[in-house]
């Protein structure tokens, strides 16, 4: 187990200086100067730039909403809390190798004053993020004829765009199947026989069976919530490519929606790829600066869209650490304070 462990935190951190090296490559190829040069039209409009993000993380938080079980306690919830709330969750996926898991209890403890429990916080926060998935794979597939379509494989993208159409089917069936045929107490089993001593895993079995069944009864009684929410998460991906256009505006380059909405959707399977890399460092930046060479954009207009869009992400986080650190009690240990 501790072997385990070490090869693991070795493969995160040589992915880390991977993805960071990947970066420095880029700035110096390209020149700090260019990216300079981009960021000076800007000037006194930076903080327009974290107004994209905000309608952006509202989409997001109302797509978790929807796939909160209805309760007197849930629907107290206002939308700015779960907003926040997700918003530290997603600073410490962004912030950390896990996958973009890590952070999901977080986003369930910081609501716990609401009477969120944590089976039915589990549940809604594991439904949230398979329709966040779902969302995501249909905003790739709507980006992706237009990128081959500006790439001239009209005739061809049908061979390419009918087969991924099949697997992205498959793969958001299989996924539903798996949570509905308790997916979650099947994980624990595994652990239990890799950690056959550990006794709170027995404790978690219980729990488990209890999120397998509130899992159960969204996908099989509410139909509608399951729609709306990827409804909602696929608005703030779509609102992404606006953010794009408005970063491009701001830098005074000339850049049409199609080509805003293509960099927006066929970066995010390389994001995915990279999920070992903590916030995908390096392997973003490059992919950004691929496609808009692609698409007849200068390189240093890629790596400046990717840099703000860092620095946006960035800003972010610490507002998610800060609303964490604030709850958790860890600045004020004497009292913990709530949202």
């Amino acid at each position: 187990m501790i072997q385990s462990t070490k090869r693991r935190v070795g493969i995160q951190l040589a992915a880390a200086v991977g993805g960071l090296s990947l970066l420095g490559l880029l700035v110096w190829n390209i020149g700090v100067s260019e990216i300079v040069a981009h960021l000076r039209p800007i000037g006194w409009l930076a903080p327009l730039l974290l107004v994209p993000y905000m309608a952006i993380a509202l989409c997001d938080a109302k797509g978790w909403a929807c796939a909160i079980p209805s309760s007197k306690y849930a629907q107290q919830v206002p939308l700015w809390r779960l907003s926040l709330a997700r918003m530290a969750g997603e600073a410490v996926n962004n912030l950390t190798p896990t996958a973009n898991l890590g952070g999901e209890p977080i986003k369930v403890y910081l609501l716990r004053v609401h009477g969120l429990t944590i089976d039915t916080g589990m549940a809604s926060v594991v439904a949230a993020k398979t329709t966040l998935v779902v969302s995501q794979v249909v905003f790739i597939l709507l980006g992706l004829p237009c990128f081959l379509y500006r790439l001239g494989w009209v005739r061809q993208g049908w061979w390419v765009l009918g087969p991924l159409l099949v697997l992205a089917y498959g793969f958001v069936m299989l996924l539903i199947r798996w949570q509905r045929r308790g997916l979650m107490e099947m994980m624990v089993r595994r652990l239990r026989r890799l950690l056959p001593h550990w006794q709170r895993l027995a404790q978690w079995e219980e729990r488990a069976r209890q999120i397998d069944v509130h899992l159960l009864g969204f996908y099989d009684g509410n139909t509608r919530g399951f729609i709306a929410s990827t409804v909602y998460h696929l608005l703030g991906w779509l609102l992404g490519a606006v953010e794009v256009l408005f970063f491009f505006h701001l830098m005074g380059v000339p850049v049409a929606l199609i080509d805003a909405l293509i960099i927006e959707t066929m970066v995010q399977p390389l994001t995915v790829a990279a999920l070992v890399i903590p916030g995908a460092l390096g392997v973003q930046e490059a992919g950004g600066v691929f496609l808009c060479r692609l698409l007849g954009l200068d390189d240093g207009a890629g790596l400046t869209l990717m840099t703000l869009k860092r620095a946006r992400e960035m800003v972010y986080d610490l507002i998610g650490l800060t609303v964490l650190v604030r709850v958790s009690g860890v600045l004020f240990p004497q009292k913990v304070h709530s949202l």
